[in-house]
């Protein structure tokens, strides 16, 4: 079983007890189960589901495992001939996800935090 999301812009495989790197969740404390409600596409024995554009009634149940950071992309300007170089490098924010299953139906966040 797995399925084809979209988190923050971005799309990516789910798979049950796979780790994902996602684009930070600000919000988000380390340990804290969230739900990840846009599923593209849904695999399942062979049986395929494909939303229009989201599938509705499921759910990735995901718990946030830390925060960390991408590895360092280099910018480089330059203009030839006119004694211009700048040199930046930036490293994105990422959030480390662990998946916990693929529900069917809707859960509270009272239920995911166990109150």
């Amino acid at each position: 079983m797995k399925a084809c999301f979209e988190a923050l812009g971005n799309q990516f495989v789910a798979r049950k007890e796979k780790d994902l790197y996602i684009p930070f969740l600000k919000l988000e404390k380390i340990g804290q189960q969230i739900l990840l409600p846009k599923i593209i596409l849904f695999i399942n024995n062979g049986k395929v589901k494909i939303g229009r554009p989201y599938l509705k009634n499921l759910y990735i149940l995901a718990e946030v495992i830390g925060h960390s950071k991408d590895k360092k992309i280099i910018v480089f300007k330059k203009k030839r001939r006119k004694g211009y170089k700048l040199k930046k490098g930036h490293r994105q924010k990422m959030t480390k996800i662990k998946i916990l299953s693929i529900v069917k139906k809707r859960i509270t966040r009272n239920l995911l935090n166990g109150t």
